[in-house]
């Protein structure tokens, strides 16, 4: 025998924002009047917003480093949100501690430089739960006094490239 409906819990800050994001995809039936004709649907997936979010960095990730630019210009940014990035370098961090991941990225970072290369794909790895100790250090990191006058900027990489676990390191030209 089925139960009556239970007193539901308050909906968390984070529950409420995904909830406002599902009912924007949705809109209610109104009640037609007079033969049944083919209505549009209301359009379904990511808003612009949405996509505007996916490159903002995560609440837990420090802010960056006075002296390092966070914006990409309008064509570099939609490049890099779809993934459409030109790696010209790539240094995997995982496995690595912090004494050797952060002079492993520096010596990077200046090796890529010297080659005159743009874009350098730091692998830096999710860690547990999101909250992977070198994933959380990699901005202050690039904001290190030896390596921040060869840096234009950085964005999170795309899905293809690592998502949230690695990073696009621009590199001044």
């Amino acid at each position: 025998m089925a139960k009556g409906p239970k007193k539901d819990r308050p909906l968390q800050p984070e529950e409420k924002t995904v909830w406002k994001r599902v009912a924007r995809t949705v809109a209610p039936r109104r009640a037609e009047k007079g033969p049944k004709s083919a209505r549009p649907l209301p359009p379904v997936g990511p808003t612009k917003e949405d996509f505007a979010n996916m490159l903002r960095l995560p609440p837990d990730i420090a802010p960056a480093p006075k002296g390092l630019p966070q914006s990409l210009d309008e064509n570099q940014d939609k490049k890099t949100r779809r993934g459409r990035v030109e790696i010209d370098a790539k240094i995997d961090l995982h496995d690595m501690t912090q004494a050797q991941a952060k002079p492993a990225l520096l010596k990077a970072i200046i090796r890529a430089s010297n080659r005159n290369h743009k874009c350098v794909l730091v692998i830096t790895g999710k860690g547990l739960r999101g909250e992977g100790v070198l994933r959380r250090n990699f901005i202050g990191w690039i904001g290190d006094p030896q390596i921040r006058p060869l840096i234009a900027t950085y964005a999170q990489a795309h899905i293809k490239h690592g998502g949230s676990g690695a990073w696009y390191v621009f590199l001044k030209g």
